[in-house]
Formats: structure tokens, C-alpha cells, sequence
């Protein structure tokens, strides 16, 4: 499957999860709720490891980064939990949903990646829809 279609069930399923983690926020604290979405990541683990792994190549910067970014994307969904606990879901979600600016200032300035004017632009417009949704 092309790129764009991994990207497009990313974005719905990440719809879903912010929509899901909102209702679990209303009836858990943010600690359990939290425990219960990791305990999600098990089951694809589990699946990965009975061989939906492919091939596997070891690399020391590779593991390096991989475990950077779970521990990375652990703490911000325990942060997550926390700010739908206390804040409502139609800000939070859109507001967290900006990561992606995060990660294209750090592939520009890290990888060496290539930030157009059109990629500013749209930048530019994500931060100002965030900034209109904190209102």
C-alpha cells in the first residue's frame, strides 16, 4: 500500500483513539485510563512477535531511536490522559494533534529535510487553527 493510504488510517485511527480517550477520561482517572490504552499496544506487540515482524535488522541508532520515541510517546499519552481529565476534548485533541510541527522543525534542522514555502505555509495555518481552537 502507497504511503498515503498507511497515513490516512493513522489519521482516522487517531481520531478514534482521542474520541475514545475522552470518554474513558469521563469515567476513569487519567492514571488508569492510561494504563488500559498502553495495554492496547500489547495485543500489536503480541501479533509482531507470532511473525508480523518481517525481516529484523539490528541497528544500534536505530533501537536508540526507537526506544526514544516509546518512551517519548509514553509520556505524552500519559500527559494526554491528564489534560482530557481536566480540559474538554475539542480542545485538547486539536491542540496535542500539532505534534507534527514539532517533528518538522526537528527533521529540518536534524535531518536535513526540506521545508518549502508551501510546507510553511500549511505549518503557519496548523498553528493559527490551534491557537483559534485554544480560545
Amino acid at each position: 500500500m502507497h504511503w498515503l493510504g498507511w497515513s490516512l488510517m493513522a489519521l482516522g485511527l487517531w481520531g478514534v483513539w482521542g474520541f475514545l480517550g475522552k470518554v474513558g477520561a469521563r469515567h476513569l482517572p487519567p492514571s488508569l485510563g492510561y494504563l488500559l490504552a498502553a495495554s492496547g499496544h500489547l495485543v500489536v506487540v503480541a501479533y509482531l512477535l507470532a511473525g508480523g515482524l518481517g525481516p529484523v535488522v539490528w541497528h544500534p541508532a536505530g533501537i536508540a531511536a526507537a526506544l526514544g520515541s516509546g518512551l517519548a510517546m509514553a509520556v505524552a499519552l500519559l500527559f494526554f490522559f491528564e489534560a482530557l481529565a481536566r480540559g474538554p476534548a475539542t480542545v485538547v485533541v486539536p491542540l496535542t494533534a500539532l505534534y507534527p510541527a514539532v517533528t518538522v522543525v526537528l527533521s529540518c534542522l536534524f535531518l536535513q529535510e526540506a521545508l518549502t514555502w508551501r510546507h510553511a505555509a500549511g505549518l503557519a495555518l496548523a498553528l493559527a487553527a490551534g491557537w483559534l481552537l485554544s480560545k
